[in-house]
């Protein structure tokens, strides 16, 4: 990056590059797999659109994020890119050919090693969380490549219905880039808004009703990112009075707890529909339509409420936890769940009743 330029020129240049240059490709991408006739089959479970659909997104994205962070980029970041080519290029091979799930976890903790052990992007603390700190490095890069491998699979999973994977990452790279800007780190915050402008590039077309999908080559390449994003930016917050953030988030341990609740919802989720299949006798990968997004839409909404109640859902457990950092991590993760908890009862509810008038008039 020039000394020369200013910063907000950098970042608006970066966001606006990589939405561009996404949106171009995600274009280009409409056209030819629809004179390949490359298309998502629908399974009447969790894909329930037309099967003249393209999955192949992900790659617009991919290429804006690329384009837009190479203004940005360090030594540790360049292996971080290496981890992310391993997770395009299976998520390129699983959209045309389904790929086995056994083989796409072997390439997600392949990537998530490189993310530890080469660019040193880990969880070392959990900053007095449960009461505790500093994690030893043997705990730290098991506990990291186990958090970024799931994470993985749980953005996979939010993948579901139209808008929503990209509306989150637009949500969730925006909040960071604040983050790191606010930090004053250039590179991080370049990084990420080139991310957010490339996730913008696909959610133009992805929209209800969606002309593609981003399918695994997008959803796994954006969890891995965004997890490793997350992390990182535990790494750049210092206490002080030199810390710009500090009026706002008041240590580290509140950083901590804001960026688990900014991450909370899809985790949840997840968690909440394993144990269902567990409960139920089934396997927790066994897809089905038990997440939040296909709940909202048996209740009755589109495809644009479901991600509009989602993201005011996130939203509001972010706020929550900003206005409560200063109490007990354990009480804070605590009224999340509880309110999490809450709201996935009342959504379950109206379904209920939905179906069962569906059923009156059948």
């Amino acid at each position: 990056m020039s000394g020369f330029v200013p910063t907000y020129i950098l970042y608006t240049a970066a966001l606006l590059l990589s939405a561009i240059i996404s949106m171009y490709a995600v274009k280009k991408l409409i056209f030819i797999t629809s004179q390949r006739r490359i298309f998502d089959i629908p399974d009447n479970i969790r894909k329930i659109h037309g099967g003249q659909i393209p999955s192949l997104g992900g790659i617009g994205i991919f290429a804006g994020y690329l384009i837009g962070a190479s203004f940005f980029m360090y030594l540790e970041w360049y292996y971080v890119i290496a981890a992310s080519v391993i997770l395009f290029f299976t998520g390129i091979y699983d959209d045309i050919m389904n790929m086995r799930p056994s083989k796409k976890l072997v390439a997600q903790v392949i990537a998530s090693c490189v993310a530890v052990f080469l660019a040193d992007i880990r969880i070392t603390s959990l900053y007095g969380i449960g009461g505790i700190g500093e994690l030893p490095y043997a705990v730290s890069t098991i506990l990291s490549i186990t958090a970024c491998t799931f994470f993985i699979n749980v953005f996979n999973f939010m993948d579901g219905i139209d808008g929503l994977a990209c509306m989150l990452a637009v949500l969730y790279t925006a909040i960071l880039a604040v983050v790191f800007a606010g930090m004053g780190d250039k590179n991080l915050t370049g990084i990420a808004l080139s991310l957010m402008g490339a996730s913008f590039g696909l959610f133009y077309y992805n929209t209800p009703p969606a002309r593609i999908y981003m399918g695994d080559t997008g959803s796994m390449l954006l969890g891995f990112t965004i997890f490793t994003l997350t992390v990182a930016c535990l790494g750049v917050y210092t206490s002080g009075q030199g810390n710009p953030l500090m009026p706002f988030v008041h240590s580290s341990q509140a950083l901590c707890l804001l960026l688990l609740a900014v991450l909370f919802l899809p985790v949840y989720d997840a968690i909440r529909v394993f144990v269902l299949r567990v409960r139920k006798g089934i396997s927790p990968l066994q897809a089905d339509r038990a997440h939040i997004h296909y709940y909202l839409l048996d209740a009755g909404l589109s495809h644009s409420g479901a991600v509009l109640v989602i993201a005011l859902c996130n939203i509001a457990l972010i706020a929550v936890t900003w206005l409560l950092q200063d109490l007990n991590p354990l009480v804070v993760l605590l009224v999340l769940a509880v309110l999490m908890t809450g709201v996935m009862l009342a959504i379950a509810k109206v379904r209920t009743k939905a179906r069962a008038q569906q059923m009156k008039t059948l």
